[in-house]
């Protein structure tokens, strides 16, 4: 792929660097996610464009290493640390995708990798994290009680973090997928990614902010996890008591300032149902041939519920493909969705 020059300093830029979002930093993780890996297929959907009279395409995280986006935040951390020679003993916590990625992406360097799990994570992704070679430690209920562990063990063992949004080495990985959209599809009007922390959302608004202005991020996020809306409503972060989904990537209890700034001037977020998920999992299988996890589907649903109306090219970033046996069997006895009344 060849990549479009990265434009000079301006009011993108500087708001950009402000966050921690530096020119070189996105330069440095565009190179370290080349070299770990090719672009991931950009996937014209014929059924999707009809219904929705728009041209649709399907952004293939599902084809990364780990299966999932996150893979790119990861080997932008920890190229990031080598630079620095930082590079020791990495503690993440997560859901599951980030924690596979960390452990991928640290194996690849050679480094040991601590993963904090809540007890009743997804078993398919703790038992890939494991194979891996990484420590897996479960604990807490929920992301947030696991976080909060992983947070104390880089306190107490001098292991480095990597948080799985709020770290801009981190969202400068996952802008990765935003420039790759931006490089293959120059004429795209909007891109719609999975909210949970915001580190997607955040990534791609970045990169369409630099390297194809006229278009637009369109977040996803589950109501009943729905932390970006609720801040972005109030204007600074709240958090939630409890998060309530079945789509277990897209549920922490808080965002951050950093993604509640980038997401605020780059996005616009809609709420989705969880009942539309499995529906649009079985509509990936059957359609497009596609594996995908409940988060990894979210915007899918939200173009079979009618939801990304309007002009112009779409793309919706299929996120992840790590689902359970027990889901994938939901998914197929899901009825098969229409789309916005088509």
């Amino acid at each position: 792929m060849r990549a479009q020059r990265l434009p000079g300093a301006g009011e993108e830029a500087a708001f950009l660097a402000a966050q921690g979002l530096t020119l070189r930093r996105l330069r440095a993780a565009w190179r370290a996610v080349r070299a770990a890996m090719p672009p991931t297929p950009l996937l014209e959907s014929p059924d999707l464009s009809r219904r929705l009279g728009r041209p649709v395409w399907l952004k293939a995280e599902v084809a990364t290493p780990v299966r999932a986006f996150k893979v790119r935040g990861a080997v932008a951390k920890v190229a990031e640390l080598r630079a620095r020679n930082e590079a020791g003993g990495l503690v993440t916590a997560s859901a599951g995708n980030h924690g596979l990625a960390v452990a991928w992406a640290g194996r690849r360097a050679g480094l040991p990798v601590t993963v904090y799990v809540p007890r009743g994570a997804n078993p398919v992704k703790v038992a890939a994290i494991a194979a891996l070679g990484a420590e897996v430690c479960r604990t807490g209920i929920d992301y947030q009680e696991a976080a909060e562990a992983a947070e104390e063990c880089a306190r107490r063992t001098g292991k480095r973090l990597a948080h799985p949004f709020d770290d801009p080495a981190v969202i400068a990985g996952q802008a990765t997928v935003g420039r790759e959209i931006a490089c293959s599809l120059p004429d795209v009007a909007e891109v719609a990614v999975a909210v949970g922390g915001g580190g997607l959302a955040a990534g791609v608004g970045a990169a369409l902010a630099l390297w194809a202005p006229a278009a637009r991020v369109v977040g996803v996020e589950m109501r009943g996890a729905d932390s970006m809306l609720r801040s972005l409503a109030a204007g600074h972060v709240v958090a939630l008591e409890r998060v309530h989904t079945v789509a277990d990537g897209l549920a922490p209890r808080a965002v951050s300032e950093r993604t509640l700034r980038t997401v605020a001037r780059y996005a616009r977020v809609l709420p989705l149902e969880d009942e539309s998920l499995y529906p649009a999992m079985r509509w990936l299988v059957e359609r497009e041939r596609l594996l995908a996890e409940p988060s990894g589907a979210a915007t899918v649903a939200a173009a079979l519920e009618g939801l990304l109306a309007g002009e112009g090219p779409l793309v919706l970033v299929v996120s992840g493909a790590n689902v359970t046996p027990a889901d994938l069997a939901r998914a197929l006895a899901a009825p098969l969705p229409e789309v916005g009344g088509a």
